[in-house]
């Protein structure tokens, strides 16, 4: 009898831990609502925080389905990884639509479309991966291009998706529209629009459990403004343009201290710089070729090196900008661009600075010697050698050097200064 009761128990155990063992990544949720975003733009650190938070939120709130409506020419490849690290640990199953009509997954959007559960394309629309470039060429290159290739094969081949089309996009630069990707099993279907696509999910079985995207609420999530922002901030050209533009100010309020504005406006530059350089992928060997070119701006103002440390500047503050960001598939900073600001910066920075180093050098015009020629008017009479004047916005005890008499409102100049009295004589009356 012991027996017979043990073995049911030991079963039910046997049977628990079986249910427990299966992995629940990406299982469905019948009757759930359905989430989605809007991913369109450049896939970068905005982007990514956008679609994984969502993410996040859709498995929380138990959603029957995620999608992610796609059209995008690329972008960074760490903030790729982050969106299909989301989708691969998601509880909820997530499709990617690339849509509407005309719309592309290019480049870093190519990669997001393998991981997920089902992939249907709008019309007129294809999946690209261009060969991931970096400046210098030579091994390097072929090693990121072998490094993605295998990560998008290993993807697609983890949905049982044509993989070695996938891979042919980025080794070869392949093209895939939306007719094409579904004959040679790169995607799932074509749908027209939003509301056709939720039509051709409703019923599709993903992992034995029919997804149900009809008669349940369905959401949309565009890019919060907040997130727009931050997409703009993050953009190499203006971040380099922020950093180059902040070490100037500062360099101005150094140079010519008192000013206030300046500097307060470089240090909120630098703040901005400092906050678009924590989202993106940068190298500390670009920011060094940056603070060299504006020390060697500042060397050329104090020694006057005839040009020569002003022009080592400029060639330090491209190189700085040229490899400032390192992705392989990033965007990067246009290069013309990059040599034109490097000039302006340059020249005008050490402009400004030389000025105010000049100024720093040149005879002070101030003290006993600084109101010696300066004309005044008499504010009281001038008599028994002693009265008032008003000289450069200030009053002073003033006297004649030969004792004469100089009523109130008349013109004079200072010939002397002697401890805090003036030494005037009239000016010529002029004529009517």
């Amino acid at each position: 009898m012991g027996m017979a009761r043990i073995r049911p128990i030991g079963l039910l155990i046997a049977v628990l831990l079986a249910l427990a063992a299966i992995p629940s990544t990406g299982s469905a949720n019948p009757g759930g609502p359905v989430r989605g975003v809007v991913l369109q733009g450049t896939i970068d650190p905005a982007t990514a925080q956008f679609v994984t938070r969502r993410l996040e939120n859709a498995d929380s709130a138990g959603a029957g389905v995620f999608i992610i409506q796609m059209d995008t020419p690329g972008g960074l490849m760490s903030s790729m990884h982050d969106i299909v690290r989301a989708m691969e640990s998601a509880q909820v199953p997530t499709v990617v639509w690339v849509g509407p009509a005309g719309s592309r997954a290019g480049s870093a959007g190519a990669f997001i479309s393998p991981p997920s559960r089902l992939l249907d394309n709008a019309p007129r629309t294809n999946i690209r991966s261009p060969p991931p470039a970096r400046s210098g060429g030579g091994d390097l290159d072929v090693k990121v291009r072998n490094d993605a290739a295998a990560q998008i094969q290993a993807l697609a081949e983890a949905r049982g998706r044509n993989a070695q089309l996938f891979r042919s996009m980025v080794t070869e630069g392949s093209n895939f529209p939306a007719s094409e990707a579904v004959r040679d099993g790169i995607a799932t279907g074509i749908a027209t629009d939003r509301d056709h696509l939720l039509q051709t999910l409703n019923g599709v079985k993903v992992d034995g459990v029919a997804l149900t995207t009809e008669g349940v609420p369905v959401r949309f999530d565009d890019m919060p403004w907040y997130l727009r922002l931050l997409q703009v901030l993050i953009d190499p050209n203006l971040l380099t343009a922020l950093f180059g533009l902040g070490i100037a100010a500062i360099g101005y309020e150094i140079f010519n201290p008192g000013g206030i504005v300046p500097g307060v406006v470089g240090v909120i530059l630098l703040l901005t710089a400092a906050v678009g350089l924590a989202m993106v992928p940068f190298n500390w060997a670009g920011i060094a070729f940056l603070l060299l070119a504006f020390v060697l701006f500042a060397l050329e103002a104090a020694v006057s090196g005839f040009g020569v440390l002003a022009a080592g500047g400029v060639v330090s503050l491209v190189i700085g900008g040229l490899i400032l960001f390192d992705d392989a598939q990033g965007p990067v900073v246009s290069r013309p661009g990059l040599i034109i600001c490097a000039v302006i910066v340059g020249g005008s920075f050490t402009l400004i600075a030389r000025a105010a180093v000049r100024a720093r050098r040149a005879p002070r015009t101030t003290g006993r010697a600084g109101l010696v020629g300066h004309v005044g008017q008499v504010r009281r009479d001038i008599a028994d050698g002693r009265g008032q004047v008003f000289v450069e916005g200030e009053l002073w005890a003033a006297v004649t050097a030969d004792g004469v008499r100089i009523p109130a409102g008349r013109r004079v100049r200072v010939t002397r200064m002697q401890d805090l009295t003036l030494t005037v004589e009239a000016e010529p009356e002029e004529s009517p």
